[in-house]
């Protein structure tokens, strides 16, 4: 058994979390593991290969010929018109959805394929991993891809071509499976970890976009089902500032936010009958121990007002709530990875904004 390089142990509870090295968001592709191809792709990262918005901006180039009306669509809508096309009567408009799909299939394909094959210059590209890393995924039997571009028929499709160029370069692929419907595959993650064996809990999805909320039942120990509130706007995800002390006023606000969010949700779910005290929380950012990575994405600026933002959570609910609560933080990767833990040498990839990762095998 190959130990995973990308998971770490926190020294104070014990419990294993996921290090930042495991984004493949800063994966180099140095030298293009099939040329010919779409050679200028060479140099750029893997979020500038594929990526929702790198799709989107391709689609809205061929809007005309697709015979999609961008003004009227809205953007974030626009891969489901794409696949619309795809099966579109007009010949035309199905012809050059399918050479988009293809390109990004293919595009796909060179990133897995590069991290499959390892070589020397996509190494050097990436200093902060060592030979244990690329090995780790040069033996990953399978891939399990999540979000919105692997349902219907544009994940096949992407699939397919993925498949493709790991044919033509003569390279045994991964398994790649696809799962949809995937929107609330990181609140049945968390769900996983609630030790009370009955009864109701809340779990939320902080992401970068959007709050996912939902109301979890156990009984004898295993889910027994999952009331999906209304999603709510993720706020105050501005993440670059000039000013220290807008940075400090805009955490100050979305902790405020954050909590009349919980405190809500848990008054609407108490109406459904008595809640545990535990609340699970997979939030978009890296977490150790209860603290948050203070250096990426929108939720980093909450490091500054205190260094355990699930035990500041906890105090304050605890206080407003007036009883015992306990907040516990799961990088938003890993939560979709529990829901996947019966899978062996496997990564949980996240197609959306960037490349989300998580590994079933972690113990948290």
């Amino acid at each position: 058994m190959v130990l995973n390089p990308f998971i770490s142990v926190d020294e104070t509870s014990g419990a294993q979390y996921l290090t930042e090295s495991c984004s493949l968001n800063r994966v180099v592709l140095s030298k293009l593991p099939v040329e010919g191809i779409e050679d200028g792709l060479a140099g750029l990262t893997a979020d500038k290969i594929f990526s929702t918005p790198s799709l989107i901006e391709e689609i809205i180039k061929n809007a005309d010929a697709l015979g999609i009306d961008v003004e009227s669509a809205q953007r974030m809508k626009l891969p489901f018109l794409l696949e619309d096309r795809l099966v579109s009567g007009n010949a035309e408009n199905a012809a050059v959805a399918r050479e988009i799909v293809k390109k990004f299939g293919y595009r796909l394909g060179m990133i897995f394929l590069a991290l499959k094959k390892g070589e020397p210059e996509n190494r050097a590209a990436r200093p902060d991993w060592t030979a244990a890393h690329w090995a780790y995924w040069a033996q990953i039997k399978t891939v399990i891809l999540v979000g919105g571009l692997t349902n219907g028929l544009l994940g096949v499709r992407f699939k397919e071509y993925a498949l493709e160029l790991f044919q033509a370069a003569g390279v045994e692929p991964y398994d790649f499976v696809l799962f949809e419907n995937a929107s609330f595959v990181g609140i049945m993650g968390c769900a996983s970890k609630i030790s009370r064996p009955e009864g109701l809990s809340v779990v939320f999805d902080l992401g970068q976009t959007s709050v996912k909320r939902c109301i979890v039942r156990k009984s004898g120990g295993e889910l027994a089902g999952i009331t999906t509130l209304p999603s709510l706007e993720s706020k105050y995800m501005k993440s670059s500032f000039e000013k220290p002390e807008e940075k400090l006023e805009t955490a100050v606000a979305l902790h405020k936010y954050l909590m009349n969010l919980i405190l809500s949700t848990y008054r609407e779910a108490e109406k459904d009958g008595e809640l545990s005290d535990e609340i699970i929380v997979s939030i978009a950012s890296y977490t150790v121990g209860g603290r948050l990575n203070d250096k990426r994405g929108g939720y980093a600026k909450l490091t500054l007002l205190c260094r355990n933002y699930a035990d500041c959570l906890s105090e304050e609910l605890s206080g407003r709530l007036k009883r015992r609560v306990k907040v516990t933080l799961v990088h938003d990767g890993t939560a979709v990875a529990l829901y996947f833990s019966g899978y062996k040498d496997a990564v949980c990839i996240t197609m959306g904004t960037g490349f989300g990762v998580g590994f079933p095998d972690i113990s948290i």
